[in-house]
């Protein structure tokens, strides 16, 4: 159930304080040759949809806000089709559009957010910091430590194809299959079965000081090997997504707080100022 498709009347009879909100976002950003630019907006709708169904079948109810979309995406500077708020924008929207969440009632909001930009997590990490300090009201990003994290599933899956995880980053083998699972129209196949291996260590290229996808190395864009997508990997990629973010939600109801993202990543975190991006 979507907070757009209902009416007043309906919403009025929500239980709100049991009730949470999960708020997908993205970027509208190239996606390599072969994907569109909405590729994160569709992709954190779909799991929010069935994180949805997963949450219901555990009796915890839901309702999913419309995707914001525009999210930072610095990464993905010096290619063409990047359509962003700045950071400090952004942070200052999901600020407000919480707020009026919290003015109707609701007591916690989850952002379904895919993105590494480091622009994109500062900013929705501020607006996290910003929003905790309310009374009687919580948000959580959960969806970049499932994706700064091993998964079993996924990373067994890729190793069965020489792939590792890690080098798998942006409109690579992961993205692609999940949109080729959701959506195949929505995939130029003629040109990804032509795609070559972007391969980099990224930990690295940021010791480096590189934090673009060009500064990497990639020229088209992606970093992977997309053109390694299968409709297979794609959902399993989504099943995990969704099974991931349903578990943080019914984690945090239990009273617990989130993990910290690894200390590398807050590490680069600290050095992002919003004002600046």
């Amino acid at each position: 159930m979507n907070i757009a498709e209902i009416t007043a009347k309906k919403l009025a009879s929500i239980d709100k304080k049991n009730t949470v909100v999960l708020l997908p976002v993205g970027s509208i950003e190239q996606h390599g040759p072969h994907l569109p630019l909405g590729t994160k907006t569709f992709l954190s709708e779909a799991i929010a949809y069935d994180a949805q169904a997963r949450l219901k079948s555990s009796g915890i109810e839901s309702l999913i806000g419309p995707v914001l979309p525009f999210m930072p995406c610095q990464s993905s500077f010096g290619f063409t089709g990047i359509f962003s708020m700045g950071a400090r924008t952004f942070s200052d929207a999901l600020y407000e559009i919480c707020y009026s969440l919290k003015r109707e009632g609701f007591y916690k909001v989850f952002f379904v957010n895919l993105s590494i930009s480091p622009d994109a997590l500062k900013a929705v990490s501020v607006a996290i910091d910003d929003l905790n300090t309310l009374n009687d009201f919580k948000a959580y990003d959960p969806m970049p430590l499932w994706n700064f994290s091993n998964n079993d599933k996924l990373d067994n899956f890729l190793n069965e194809i020489d792939l590792e995880s890690a080098n798998e980053l942006h409109a690579d083998v992961k993205e692609t299959s999940a949109m080729l699972s959701l959506d195949s129209d929505m995939v130029d196949q003629t040109v990804l079965k032509d795609l070559p291996r972007c391969k980099v260590n990224p930990a690295w290229e940021v010791l480096k000081g590189n934090f673009s996808y060009q500064e990497m190395g990639s020229d088209l864009g992606y970093l992977g090997a997309p053109a390694m997508a299968s409709k297979e990997l794609g959902k399993l990629f989504l099943d995990e997504a969704a099974f991931a973010l349903s578990e943080a939600v019914k984690f945090t109801l239990e009273g617990n707080d989130l993990p910290e993202l690894p200390l590398q990543i807050r590490m680069l975190l600290k050095m992002v100022d919003l004002d600046e991006m």
